[in-house]
């Protein structure tokens, strides 16, 4: 089986002693893809994004290659650079970024694929993969509308799509835009993962069933609602079932939604259910929250106890 995740990879700057900073890879659909490949080792997992040609870039591509994550549609944009990003975190692991991204390389991802081979290096994946943030990143209005035809075009020639919404206002003109670009997005995926805030940006509703409700009217067919501590929502077909989040000491929320997104897809492609992928999403995610930084070691996020 092969799955195929789509977007930026960053430059992390993890606050660690003091004014010491970490450095390491990171980004949420590269964030995805690692835990994706983490949970389904069997599976091929490749990441479309682009990279420049300098020594971060060339140390970027090792980090993809030493997780397992297949190449192929890495591109490289000449005359680029990758995205950092710093995270500082406050007494609770909540965090607070800095970013600095108006050059990334990762921005090209969707004109790179479309000059080497477009749709037919797509076709036949078993999953397509994207969030909120492959689209904002592109470079304007017209090419996030094309990438999004893309993704409606090729809803009969793949497996599964699935999409986080991932809203990040300071990447958008307005949040009218981001609505604008998201919505076509909820009622192509297969499998939709939104975050309450996610949810209260984009419905203009807090209420979480309500975010449930609003999102199927978007056209959502299978929905997993984040909620942080609380656990999450599970609405698929019918029903809509409400699961606990184990109780942890919180270091690091960093990469948390991700790793959540990484196994219930590689458990949704595995056949299991929905409730009971989710449930084996949450004690991925409870796992990361306890280690700084968005992608933890295996062994914390995967011990081999857990029979991963």
């Amino acid at each position: 089986m092969r799955a195929i995740c789509i977007g930026e990879c960053m430059v992390e700057l993890r606050q660690s002693d003091g004014d010491r900073y970490v450095r390491a890879f990171a980004g949420d659909a590269y964030n995805t893809a690692v835990y994706l490949k983490r949970s389904a080792p069997h599976l091929h997992v490749a990441f479309l994004t682009a990279t420049g040609e300098d020594p971060l870039s060339h140390a970027m591509r090792n980090a993809f290659a030493a997780e397992g994550i297949e190449d192929e549609l890495v591109f490289t944009a000449k005359g680029h650079e990758p995205g950092l990003y710093m995270i500082e975190l406050d007494s609770m692991g909540e965090r607070r970024f800095h970013y600095w991204r108006s050059a990334s390389a990762a921005r090209q991802w969707f004109a790179l694929l479309m000059q080497n081979g477009g749709a037919e290096r797509l076709a036949g994946a078993d999953l397509l993969y994207l969030s909120g943030i492959s689209l904002a990143i592109l470079p304007d209005d017209g090419a996030r509308a094309e990438a999004i035809d893309l993704l409606a075009f090729m809803k009969n020639r793949v497996g599964l799509i699935a999409f986080d919404t991932n809203v990040r206002p300071a990447l958008w003109r307005d949040i009218h835009a981001a609505r604008e670009a998201i919505a076509p997005m909820i009622e192509i995926a297969d499998i939709l993962r939104a975050s309450r805030e996610d949810a209260a940006l984009l419905c203009g509703i807090c209420e979480p069933k309500a975010q449930i409700g609003a999102l199927r009217a978007g056209g959502a067919h299978e929905i997993v609602l984040t909620l942080g501590g609380e656990g999450c929502i599970v609405a698929a077909e019918n029903s809509e079932t409400a699961l606990p989040a184990s109780a942890v000491k919180i270091r690091d929320t960093t990469g948390a939604g991700d790793a959540f997104t990484g196994a219930y897809l590689a458990a949704r492609l595995g056949d299991v259910a929905p409730l009971d992928a989710a449930r084996g999403a949450l004690k991925i995610a409870s796992r990361v929250v306890t280690y700084p930084g968005a992608i933890v070691p295996a062994e914390i996020s995967h011990p081999r106890e857990a029979g991963c």
